[in-house]
């Protein structure tokens, strides 16, 4: 039998409660719908993680501070300080706002503990980049699948910020520079924030685990009794919009439309991951879903992508994805309303599959 993976990338805007002061991100004056952080700063402000101003606006572009990144990360991960610890800082006192924050942190050695914290000082990209991987326990090693030109193995930050890019939680161009010691800006911090969250939640349900062999992370593999391989067309691949659109109206869900756009996407997605033999949401070629689409030229709104490798059939490659709760929340997620599919076979004859999702 065959090896059969499937992963699953989901980027879309979650519903709101009516907001309140501070503003949350359906009020933002200055956060459209359009704008490329929208979504993630919807949800994590409406997990009460990240608030706007009373003015109704978010300040998108404002550096955020080590006292606030501290604050935010520690509501995300649910960090708090034990009665026992006090920190050395001197520049940070218990009336502090984000005092107990930064005592959770620091308690768990993700601050150094000294005599100055800087709590006004901005945060760097490369410390957002330890903060998140050691708030999230998210194992580092030096397989440098990725790289920047600007951030060389001498840097202290080095090994952090290459670990959340393989798993995209930056979504910085392969070979680009990262700028590791410009500004974290709010917009980004929000991006950054709901990304960490999307892989712990994956991590803890089993979806994805770290493989101590491969020293990476890597999707669940999944082992569905298939019949034997055929002859796969386009027609067998257009069928599991069909299947897709099936399951939907079994919930009660709208049907999706099939999009040529998005599926000339996908298609170019597929044939890249068997051209380039790899298997991520990530390509080599065009960077993350959302960089490819934009490549495209394909307006979006909102975005999710499932893939799969290793599936001979239309119907067991759904029957794999609807059986995965990250692939499944792709396929029932109400507020996509187009859907494109692509479908190749690598040099030794084994099909990749990609669905990629849009709301429009």
């Amino acid at each position: 039998m065959k090896l059969k993976i499937l992963a699953a990338l989901l980027t879309t805007a979650l519903l709101l409660t009516t907001a309140t002061q501070p503003a949350q991100a359906k009020s933002f004056t200055d956060v459209p719908a359009s704008h490329w952080a929208h979504n993630p700063i919807d949800a994590i402000s409406n997990e009460g993680i990240i608030n706007g101003y009373p003015d109704g606006t978010y300040k998108l572009n404002q550096p955020v501070t080590r006292a606030q990144a501290a604050k935010i990360v520690a509501l995300a991960t649910k960090t708090k300080p034990t009665h026992n610890f006090t920190p050395d800082f001197k520049d940070v006192t218990p009336a502090h706002g984000a005092y107990d924050h930064i005592r959770a942190l620091t308690e768990r050695g993700i601050f150094n503990n000294g005599e100055a914290f800087n709590p006004n000082a901005s945060l760097t990209r490369g410390q957002m980049a330890k903060i998140i991987t050691l708030a999230y326990d998210i194992t580092v090693d030096d397989n440098d699948l990725i790289s920047f030109r600007d951030v060389k193995k001498i840097n202290g930050y080095h090994s952090y910020i290459t670990t959340i890019a393989e798993l995209g939680i930056t979504t910085t161009e392969q070979g680009g520079d990262f700028k590791p010691n410009d500004p974290v800006s709010r917009a980004h911090m929000a991006a950054f924030i709901q990304r960490a969250i999307e892989f712990d939640a994956k991590r803890k349900s089993g979806e994805i685990y770290y493989d101590q062999v491969q020293r990476k992370y890597v999707e669940k593999i999944y082992s569905i009794p298939e019949p034997p391989p055929s002859q796969m067309d386009d027609s067998q691949a257009a069928q599991t919009i069909n299947l897709v659109n099936n399951e939907r109206q079994q919930q009660n869900l709208a049907a999706l439309k099939q999009d040529k756009a998005l599926s000339a996407i996908a298609q170019a997605k597929a044939e890249d991951m068997a051209k380039n033999n790899y298997f991520a949401h990530t390509s080599p070629t065009y960077g993350s879903v959302g960089n490819m689409l934009d490549h495209f030229k394909y307006d979006w709104t909102a975005y999710g992508e499932n893939i799969a490798k290793g599936y001979t059939s239309a119907e067991t490659v759904v029957q794999g994805w609807m059986e995965s709760p990250g692939h499944r929340a792709n396929i029932l997620q109400s507020r996509f309303t187009n859907i494109g599919t692509g479908y190749a076979t690598d040099s030794s004859g084994t099909p990749n599959w990609v669905h990629l999702f849009s709301t429009k």
